[in-house]
This record gives structure tokens, sequence and C-alpha cells, in this order.
């Protein structure tokens, strides 16, 4: 009986919770020739471009079309940037109640990094040049990743059969003794 009213209590918070949505994009940032000092240049440019995404100053540079109601530090808390070095990637991620919204933020953000990287005086170069692009645009998100109905379900009735499993064991020994 437990189990069934933690497992209750498990949907009516999901159903309640407001949804979070996740879109991610890359942008690909890659030497034109792959000699180890151009390679190494362009592992720490994605380092840094990671870092200078995910800062208040860049969410700035979007226009207010863009941000679609945020701020610039509700664009920072939900942004989350890396930079894979190996790959020569900077991942960009946005969590949001909207999904349109998600899919809008990183694109744009990816759209803003490849507009601002891509100069002539970087890209024309035919040796020393950078070919930069984003990989896959974010789609808009079609399921929310918190709350997750089929995770916290089962997680509350185990939840609930442990504690009642539990109470019993503790209280059960107490019983007999009062009986006996």
């Amino acid at each position: 009986a437990a189990a069934l009213i933690a497992a209750a209590i498990a949907l009516v918070v999901a159903l309640i919770a407001t949804p979070i949505y996740r879109a991610e994009t890359s942008v690909s940032i890659r030497p034109r020739i792959s000699d180890l000092g151009s390679a190494e240049a362009a592992a720490r440019l994605v380092q840094n471009y990671a870092v200078w995404v995910d800062s208040k100053a860049y969410a700035a540079r979007l226009s207010e079309k863009q941000r679609d109601g945020l701020t610039e530090a509700a664009i920072v808390q939900n942004v989350r940037t890396r930079g894979d070095s190996d790959r020569m990637l900077v991942i960009i991620q946005s969590e949001d109640s909207n999904a349109a919204r998600a899919a809008s933020t990183v694109n744009s953000l990816a759209d803003l990094l490849v507009a601002e990287i891509a100069i002539p005086e970087r890209v024309s170069d035919p040796v020393r040049g950078l070919e930069i692009d984003v990989i896959d645009r974010a789609p808009v998100p079609r399921s929310a990743v918190w709350p997750r109905i089929e995770i916290a379900l089962p997680l509350a009735a185990g939840l609930g059969f442990g504690l009642s499993s539990a109470a019993i064991w503790l209280v059960w020994p107490m019983a007999r003794k009062r009986n006996e």
C-alpha cells in the first residue's frame, strides 16, 4: 500500500512540475591544414570560445527577438557550453521550460559564434585558415528531461516499498512483545 501511495504522489508531482527541455548544437572549429601547431591553436580556441559563449557579455550580443523574453542573466543560467578539444567542437546546450526557446537559444548562440569567428582573415587563408560551421542545428525537443515519469514512478514505488518494509521490520517485533 505504501508503494502505491508513493507512486501516486510521484505521479502527481511529475504531472504538476514544470517540464524542462534540453536542446544542444555544436560548432566545429578546425584548421584547414592539420599540422601540430594549428591543431593545438584550434584546440585552445575551442576552449576559449566555450568560456566566451557562456558569459553574460556574449548573451548581450543576442537581439531582443533572439532572446525571446529572456534576460542576459537568464540565458547564462539556462545555457551550458563546453569545449571538446579532441573533436574541436564548442558544444552549446540550453535547458528551458519552453522547448522551442531552448532550441532557438542554442541555434542563435551558435550562429552568432560562427558569424563572429568567421571573419575573412581567419577563414580565407588556404594554409592557416579555419573551417567554422554549425554541425547540426538543434531541433525543438519533443520530450522533457525533467521530470521523467518513467523514472519517477518506479523509483517512488521502490522507495515506498522499502520504507514500508523497514517500518514493518521495526514495528513487528515491538508488537509481538506487547502481545506476549
